[in-house]
C-alpha cells in the first residue's frame, strides 16, 4: 500500500464518520421531538383526568352528604377515584407498558363510575348538588377532550415509534435508550 492510498482511505473514513455524525445528530434531534409530541399529549391527557377527579370528588362527596345514593356505591367510587388518583402521570410512564395499562384500567373504571354518579336522578337531595350538576354538564365536555388527546398521542407515538424502527433513528435509539412508546391510550 502506498502512502497515497493510504491517506485517501482515511479521507473517505472521515468524511463517512462525519456523515454518520451529522446523521446521527439530526436522528437524535428528530428523536427527541417525536417523542416530545407523544409526551406533551400525554401530558394534557393527564391533566384533564386530574381536573376531572378532583371535580369528580367534590361531586361525590357532595352527593354523599346530600343522601339518595346506596352506600355500597359511595364506597366503590371513592375506590375508583383514590385508584385512579394515585398512579403517576409523568412521561416516564411511558416507559413501562404494565404502568400505562393499569393507568388506562384504572382511568377506564373512573369513567364507568362517573357516569353512573352523574345519570343517578330521583332523588330529590341530590337535585341540589351544585358539583353534581357541573359534572353532569363537564362530564362529556372532558370526554371529547380526551378523546382529542388520545387521538394526538396516537399520532404522535405511531410516527416517533416509525422512527425508532428504521435507520438511522433504530440505531441512534439504541445508543441513547429511546424507546418505542405504548399505542393507544
Amino acid at each position: 500500500m502506498t502512502i497515497r492510498s493510504t491517506q485517501a482511505g482515511i479521507a473517505v473514513l472521515a468524511v463517512v464518520l462525519a456523515v454518520a455524525g451529522v446523521g446521527a445528530g439530526i436522528s437524535y434531534n428528530t428523536l427527541s421531538a417525536a417523542r416530545a409530541g407523544g409526551t406533551d399529549a400525554w401530558r394534557d391527557l393527564t391533566q384533564i383526568h386530574a381536573e376531572r377527579a378532583r371535580l369528580a370528588s367534590t361531586a361525590l362527596e357532595g352527593a354523599a352528604r346530600a343522601g339518595g345514593l346506596d352506600q355500597a356505591f359511595i364506597e366503590q367510587a371513592r375506590t375508583s377515584l383514590v385508584r385512579a388518583s394515585a398512579l403517576p402521570t409523568n412521561s416516564d410512564v411511558l416507559n413501562d407498558l404494565e404502568a400505562v395499562d393499569t393507568y388506562k384500567r384504572y382511568q377506564g373504571e373512573l369513567t364507568g363510575v362517573l357516569y353512573r354518579l352523574a345519570g343517578t336522578r330521583g332523588a330529590p337531595e341530590l337535585e341540589t348538588v351544585s358539583s353534581l350538576k357541573e359534572l353532569r354538564g363537564k362530564l362529556p365536555q372532558d370526554e371529547l377532550a380526551l378523546a382529542d388527546a388520545r387521538n394526538r398521542y396516537g399520532k404522535s407515538a405511531e410516527g416517533y415509534n416509525a422512527l425508532v424502527g428504521t435507520f438511522p433513528g433504530a440505531a441512534v435509539a439504541a445508543v441513547t435508550g429511546f424507546r418505542p412508546l405504548p399505542a393507544g391510550l
